[in-house]
């Protein structure tokens, strides 16, 4: 594992050559958080709503704090890393900063199935904002905060949806992925070729 303070790296030894080919997303960062947060807070309104569902008869109480805002980027950036292939002591993993875009990523310089790429760009949402509803439900007392730490997980999820419906729309089942910097590529995979 590697940190960075800059863009997503480019791999030297990647040549994004046919039979590869770019995912078409957008091209600045600019224009993928104008797409990312009317996704993020229709995330934010779908987890409010399923925290209203779980539990109708108490008042729901948000209370947010500064250690929930701070412990937030580190878990959900560390939670996109778990499950690249060989975990946070992945050689390919890169865990970045990229101050001028206010962004904070996980990088891995290898193929991943579709599959697999899909759970490591939607893993934080489905631990952090789908276990904190389940432990606001289980343990009362502890809801405000939990609620809380989940919305804002969820409101910070919506690059991560975003990324997934631009892969599920163009991206067969048995495709291969892989990020060249900013840019993703994708690939059919190959007979035979085990899915990682």
């Amino acid at each position: 594992m590697q940190f960075r303070l800059g863009p997503p790296p480019v791999d030297p030894a990647f040549c994004p050559q046919p039979p590869w080919r770019p995912l078409r997303e957008p091209r600045s960062v600019a224009l993928l958080t104008v797409l990312a947060l009317p996704l993020g807070l229709v995330v934010a309104l779908g987890f409010l709503l399923l925290a209203v569902l779980l539990q109708p008869d108490q008042e729901l109480v948000l209370s947010f704090d500064v250690v929930g805002l701070v412990l937030l980027l580190p878990v959900h950036e560390a939670l996109h890393a778990v499950v690249v292939p060989g975990s946070l002591t992945a050689s390919r993993l890169v865990i970045g900063l990229w101050p001028r875009a206010l962004l904070a990523y996980v990088h891995y310089a290898g193929e991943l199935g579709r599959t697999r790429w899909l759970v490591v760009t939607l893993f934080p949402f489905l631990v952090v904002s789908l276990l904190t509803l389940v432990l606001s439900w289980m343990v009362p007392d502890w809801s405000g905060p939990l609620l809380s730490f989940g919305l804002l997980n969820a409101l910070a999820s919506g690059g991560d949806f975003l990324a997934a419906i631009l892969v599920l729309a163009q991206v067969p089942p048995q495709a291969r992925l892989r990020n060249q910097g900013w840019q993703t590529y994708w690939r059919r995979a190959v007979s035979g070729e085990r899915s990682v």
